[in-house]
């Protein structure tokens, strides 16, 4: 049986056949696109959100030549291309898996995130501060895995919102994020005060990834299971309690958090091992990296976070290992 779990990955599949979410889904429609106004590193430790940046004003970092690598936002394929779907109720920070398509350039990380949510104001009315807090990580709520917080992500600053019970916020933010070096894993969404402590005032839209929608050639995969912080809302997901199937034979069918990561695709995953750049992997590719690594070079950074330590080892030898 699994216990609480949050920072630590638990026996295989807990979470497989979890409950199914008590709401029905309301449909989602007059959306309004939207921008943040400010942005700030942060990390996850121990079921918190840390800045560890200085706030700065938003601009986009040029990702227009992105390509989609995971979708699980855009309204393509056979459902009714309008709105997104909705589960009243209060809940805390969310974590879905994802997958991201094979070809994706894992070593070039996320370069764009769009996604849609719902800013009820925790059932209030008027305009609140919408601050929302976006990681990826390594774990994966399909395997009983908690939270594992591997990467720094990002708080997005939209400002004061009007409450919008009825419809929906979206919008395109271009920033980075590392990409798991299987190129699956999860990510975690939630919403914030200023003082960075969990708030329920907003819950993320819904859609669906891939044939799900009809649209096989959507890129990327999720599964069926997430993560909701709502039994108790107590900035923890316990497993399997909190754990949920959104399946409720709508289109698409089952539902996932409504978002998108834009990467660069074409690449041979494969090819971060060939730290030589000779086109073969071998032992004196694991004699390169392992010189970088002591040097603690950047180009050792393999999983792009921006810090050379011991999980860019791991990383490393996962992909020669596997690549070999």
């Amino acid at each position: 049986m699994c216990e609480r779990l949050i920072w630590a990955a638990g026996a295989a599949a807990c979470c497989a056949g979890g409950a199914v979410a008590q709401e029905n889904p309301v449909r989602l429609d007059g959306g309004m696109q939207v921008s943040p106004v400010a942005i700030a590193p942060a990390v996850l430790r121990q079921g918190r959100a840390e800045r560890v940046g200085e706030w700065v004003a938003y601009a986009g970092q040029g990702a227009r030549g992105a390509e989609l690598i995971f979708d699980c936002n855009e309204h393509t394929g056979d459902c009714d291309p309008e709105g997104y779907w909705h589960f009243e109720g209060a809940v805390g920070p969310a974590t879905d898996d994802f997958t991201v398509e094979s070809d994706t350039n894992i070593e070039d990380g996320i370069q764009r995130a769009d996604f849609a949510w719902v800013w009820h104001c925790g059932g209030g009315s008027g305009a609140e501060l919408c601050i929302i807090g976006l990681w990826t990580q390594e774990s994966d709520p399909r395997d009983c895995e908690g939270d594992s917080g591997d990467y720094s992500g990002w708080l997005l600053d939209f400002g004061t919102l009007t409450c919008n019970a009825g419809g929906y916020y979206a919008t395109n933010v271009e920033l980075p994020w590392p990409i798991p070096t299987d190129g699956s894993g999860s990510y975690v969404f939630g919403f914030l005060d200023d003082e960075n402590n969990w708030v329920t005032g907003g819950s993320q839209a819904f859609w669906g990834t891939g044939d799900a929608r009809g649209d096989p050639d959507a890129p990327g995969t999720q599964g069926t299971q997430r993560l909701e912080d709502k039994n108790p809302i107590d900035g923890f997901h316990a497993v399997p309690t909190e754990c949920y199937t959104y399946s409720f034979g709508r289109c698409p069918d089952p539902l996932g958090g409504a978002l998108a990561f834009w990467g660069a695709r074409g690449g041979d995953p494969c090819d971060a091992g060939d730290c030589d750049g000779n086109g073969v992997l071998d032992t004196r590719d694991f004699t390169c990296y392992l010189n970088l690594f002591v040097a603690r070079d950047p180009a050792a950074d393999c999983d792009g976070n921006g810090v050379v330590d011991t999980r860019d080892f791991v990383c490393f030898l996962g992909i020669w290992n596997s690549c070999r």
